[in-house]
């Protein structure tokens, strides 16, 4: 799970598709939710995060991806 969220980052599924940029599923409700995400900007799915649970996953997969960098 990913903190103060009700997603589940898939881990296995994180992926860098370039030098900032990731694909990734996570799992709601017991959905699946394909997510693509520009860590260097912090778009998620081409937009601005809509709320802090968005920005949570998004920083999450990224730091899968990419770590602490």
């Amino acid at each position: 799970m990913v903190p103060n969220t009700n997603y589940q980052l898939l881990f296995g599924s994180v992926q860098a598709t370039g030098t900032s940029t990731i694909t990734f599923v996570v799992n709601s409700d017991g959905n699946n939710y394909s997510l693509n995400a520009d860590c260097q900007s912090g778009l998620l799915n081409g937009q601005a995060p809509s709320s802090a649970q968005e920005a949570q996953v998004l920083n999450s997969a990224c730091q899968v991806a990419f770590g602490n960098a």
